[in-house]
């Protein structure tokens, strides 16, 4: 009897285990999108403000996976070849009361996304270079002899350009580093 009751066990368990392996197909195929690894150059990271208010730091970062980026006071990594495609996204700490409260002032973190890239000539690049200007506007430009705006006297891009971008508080980061420190770090 118990023989019987192990083996009817054993039958049921196959028919559920053949039941949910129905399904599935072996020959059947489904697309993953892998980021086509580009050539990237880099080049030193400098910043020009047009904005009433102090930018203390910044940063830029592409696609997850990319390897673009960078920021601050040092080197960020570029596509060696201009890119319709290409969007990255910059986030900056402003103190924005830096005149009236001096070392006290709150800062602020920023973020622009998708933020998209000026063409630049391949092979005549020469650093990147953040453009913050009034109302939380932002663009990048790849150093190269057609980049009109890091001309000597340029003055900021104009209001229609269509590589500026709009940024809003970073609602994430003003989170994880009130002031610019990570939380925790300061009493």
């Amino acid at each position: 009897m118990d023989v019987k009751r192990w083996a009817g066990v054993m039958v049921a368990a196959w028919v559920v285990l053949l039941a949910g392996c129905t399904g599935l197909q072996t020959n059947a195929s489904t697309t993953v999108e892998v980021p086509r690894r580009v050539e990237l150059s880099s080049g030193g990271t400098k910043a020009f403000n047009y904005t009433p208010w102090y930018i203390h730091t910044f940063s830029i970062s592409g696609p997850k996976g990319s390897r673009i980026g960078g920021g601050g006071k040092c080197c960020t990594r570029y596509p060696r070849e201009w890119r319709p495609d290409l969007r990255v996204t910059v986030r900056w700490l402003a103190f924005k009361d830096v005149k009236r409260l001096g070392a006290k002032a709150p800062g602020s973190w920023y973020k622009a996304e998708n933020v998209q890239i000026e063409p630049y000539v391949t092979g005549q690049t020469a650093g990147v270079w953040a453009i913050f200007l009034p109302g939380d506007r932002v663009k990048i430009v790849v150093g190269n002899p057609n980049a009109r705006d890091l001309a000597r006297d340029a003055g900021p891009p104009a209001a229609t350009d269509p590589y500026v971008a709009q940024g809003a508080p970073d609602e994430e980061w003003n989170d994880a580093y009130p002031n610019g420190v990570k939380r925790g770090l300061m009493k």
